[in-house]
Parts: structure tokens; sequence; C-alpha cells
């Protein structure tokens, strides 16, 4: 699912993210911002933040359940608002949720790697 929804964020796939994303999803970027479900929908449908490339070579899973915890490190290629182009490093956790037969992102929370 986390790949799945890598995939979905460049291509601007909101009927995917749609089925991804957890109504009570508390998205977190490395620099505080948080989004909720319809505010990520709407950001990436109207251009205010779009995702280039997504590199996460390596992903590590926890699983308990209905829940599993993916983390890992990687490096987003990201435009905001059209004007500033942005590479991150981050480590990134997200929590997802076996829920109504398909696995959803609940939260999401980056921050910067130590250089």
């Amino acid at each position: 699912a986390a790949m799945n929804y890598n995939a979905a964020l460049i291509a601007k796939d909101t009927a995917a993210l749609s089925s991804l994303l957890h109504e009570k999803l508390s998205y977190g970027h490395s620099n505080g911002w948080i989004e909720t479900k319809g505010e990520q929908i709407e950001n990436l449908y109207n251009g205010t933040i779009n995702y280039h490339k997504i590199e996460q070579p390596e992903l590590q899973v926890m699983l308990n359940g209905n829940v599993a915890t993916v983390r890992g490190n990687g490096i987003f290629d990201v435009d905001y608002k059209g004007t500033e182009h942005m590479m991150f490093d981050l480590h990134v956790m997200q929590t997802w949720i076996y829920e109504g037969g398909r696995w959803q992102m609940l939260n999401r929370q980056s921050m910067g790697n130590k250089k």
C-alpha cells in the first residue's frame, strides 16, 4: 500500500488516494504542516504541491493485527505552489490500518535526515 501511495502522489491519482487515505488522516510534513485527507487530495489536485519523484529504496514494515507501521528514508522531489522546487531527504513513518477491506493510511510524519 505504501508504494501504491507514492505512485498515486506522483500520478496525481486522486481516486487512488481517496481509497488509500483514511477519513481521519493526519499527514505531517517535515516543516510542521499538517494535512487532512481532504486537504491532501485538494492540494494535489489544484497544484499546491506536486510530487515529481519519490525514492524510498527500503521500507521497514511492522505488522500487528490490522495495524502496520511503515518506516523508511527517502528522497522527495517536490514543487510547492508552482514556484518552489525542493528536494527533501527525509525519514518517514506511516501508520496504516486495514479497514473496509483495504489498507488505509491513518497517520504520517516525516523529519529531515541528519547530514
